[in-house]
């Protein structure tokens, strides 16, 4: 009798081993699709779950701007880095937005205190795909020599480990806020 229930559970521990690696041997997991864009054209393109390195990338990246740091940030930006800040100015050009920046930490010291970010990959028709992260920033600047704080939204797009595309939305905080 003990020698069937030490066979049984011999027969119970390698079917359990082989289900485990079943599963382990399974192909990749598929990219969970989290949304859609749609393309200039008109095709429907799948927003897929991202590599939380852009996201770190982009932490890095605001810290720069929170120290000022200048050459950091130019170093972070793509060659042909573009911006559409939140006042409507288009800057095109990495030594644009060292020269904006410049101007703007001159007159109002921002400072950016972390949120949230998510990281997303379009996958465009041609198979290629878009890095992109999407983040939220309190801003504080001093003007008058008072505090003045904005939520400010981020799309970030990523090419190559540098920031390529930085769209910027903000919104004025009330005091109360």
């Amino acid at each position: 009798m003990m020698k069937y229930i030490v066979m049984a559970g011999i027969a119970i521990l390698v079917s359990q081993l082989s289900l485990a690696e079943h599963h382990e041997a399974a192909e990749p997991k598929a990219k969970i699709v989290i949304g859609h864009e749609i393309s200039d054209e008109g095709e429907r393109m799948d927003i897929t779950a991202g590599d939380l390195a852009a996201v770190e990338l982009l932490k890095s990246y605001v810290e720069a701007h929170n120290r000022h740091d200048t050459a950091a940030i130019g170093r972070l930006n793509a060659s042909d880095f573009k911006a559409w800040a939140a006042n409507g100015v288009v800057i095109e050009g990495s030594d644009a937005h060292i020269a904006f920046l410049k101007d703007w930490f001159a007159s109002s010291s921002p400072t950016w205190k972390y949120k949230y970010a998510i990281a997303n990959d379009v996958v465009r028709p041609d198979g290629s795909v878009n890095h992109w992260v999407t983040a939220a920033y309190t801003v504080t600047n001093t003007v008058e020599g008072k505090a003045v704080k904005a939520e400010e939204m981020l799309d970030a797009r990523i090419e190559n480990g540098k920031i390529k595309y930085l769209f910027v939305a903000a919104r004025a905080l009330l005091s109360e806020e």
